[in-house]
Protein backbone atom coordinates (compact mmCIF):
# COMPACT_ATOMS: atom_id res chain seq x y z
CA UNK A 1 0.00 0.00 0.00
CA UNK A 2 1.46 3.63 -1.17
CA UNK A 3 2.23 5.79 2.04
CA UNK A 4 -0.62 8.12 1.48
CA UNK A 5 -3.42 5.51 1.68
CA UNK A 6 -1.67 4.43 4.79
CA UNK A 7 -1.61 7.98 6.22
CA UNK A 8 -5.27 8.15 5.09
CA UNK A 9 -6.92 4.94 6.56
CA UNK A 10 -5.07 6.86 9.88
CA UNK A 11 -6.97 9.70 9.67
CA UNK A 12 -10.33 7.94 8.69
CA UNK A 13 -9.31 5.46 12.21
CA UNK A 14 -11.97 6.38 15.07
CA UNK A 15 -9.42 8.49 17.34
CA UNK A 16 -8.83 6.67 20.87
CA UNK A 17 -10.23 9.15 24.11
CA UNK A 18 -10.65 8.83 27.54
CA UNK A 19 -13.43 9.68 29.53
CA UNK A 20 -13.76 9.87 33.49
CA UNK A 21 -17.31 9.07 35.10
CA UNK A 22 -19.33 10.31 37.93
CA UNK A 23 -16.90 7.59 40.25
CA UNK A 24 -13.77 8.56 38.93
CA UNK A 25 -13.14 5.39 36.70
CA UNK A 26 -11.40 5.68 33.41
CA UNK A 27 -13.05 4.62 29.98
CA UNK A 28 -11.35 4.47 27.26
CA UNK A 29 -13.53 5.13 23.61
CA UNK A 30 -12.68 5.06 20.19
CA UNK A 31 -14.66 8.84 18.58
CA UNK A 32 -16.64 8.19 15.78
CA UNK A 33 -18.44 11.40 15.03
CA UNK A 34 -18.39 15.06 16.54
CA UNK A 35 -21.06 17.19 15.34
CA UNK A 36 -23.57 19.47 16.30
CA UNK A 37 -27.23 19.70 15.86
CA UNK A 38 -29.36 22.69 17.31
CA UNK A 39 -26.21 24.56 18.68
CA UNK A 40 -25.72 21.54 20.93
CA UNK A 41 -22.05 19.73 20.44
CA UNK A 42 -22.66 15.74 20.29
CA UNK A 43 -20.06 12.73 20.05
CA UNK A 44 -20.77 9.28 18.77
CA UNK A 45 -18.04 6.95 21.32
CA UNK A 46 -18.03 3.15 21.01
CA UNK A 47 -15.90 1.63 24.06
CA UNK A 48 -12.62 0.21 23.42
CA UNK A 49 -13.31 -2.74 25.42
CA UNK A 50 -16.92 -3.44 23.79
CA UNK A 51 -17.59 -2.51 20.23
CA UNK A 52 -21.19 -3.12 21.02
CA UNK A 53 -21.28 -0.61 23.84
CA UNK A 54 -22.01 2.90 21.52
CA UNK A 55 -22.76 6.22 23.43
CA UNK A 56 -24.00 9.58 22.40
CA UNK A 57 -22.87 12.10 24.35
CA UNK A 58 -23.72 15.83 24.47
CA UNK A 59 -21.68 18.74 25.98
CA UNK A 60 -23.27 20.16 29.35
CA UNK A 61 -22.49 22.28 32.12
CA UNK A 62 -18.89 21.95 31.69
CA UNK A 63 -18.71 18.51 30.73
CA UNK A 64 -20.49 15.38 28.79
CA UNK A 65 -23.84 13.75 29.74
CA UNK A 66 -25.44 10.41 27.76
CA UNK A 67 -27.82 11.38 25.70
CA UNK A 68 -30.93 8.76 26.22
CA UNK A 69 -34.46 7.81 24.86
CA UNK A 70 -36.46 10.78 22.97
CA UNK A 71 -33.06 12.80 22.42
CA UNK A 72 -30.95 9.89 21.35
CA UNK A 73 -33.99 9.02 18.46
CA UNK A 74 -33.96 12.65 17.35
CA UNK A 75 -30.15 13.23 17.09
CA UNK A 76 -29.49 10.06 15.82
CA UNK A 77 -32.40 10.64 13.11
CA UNK A 78 -31.01 13.78 12.16
CA UNK A 79 -27.04 12.53 12.27
CA UNK A 80 -28.43 9.34 9.90
CA UNK A 81 -30.38 12.13 7.71
CA UNK A 82 -27.23 14.48 7.59
CA UNK A 83 -28.58 17.34 8.84
CA UNK A 84 -26.20 18.25 11.47
CA UNK A 85 -23.23 20.44 11.26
Amino acid sequence: MPADEHDNDEQDAPQPITLIDESGNEHTFRMHDAFELEGVAYYLVESAEDSSEVMLLREAGGGLETVEDAEFQRVMAALEEDRVD
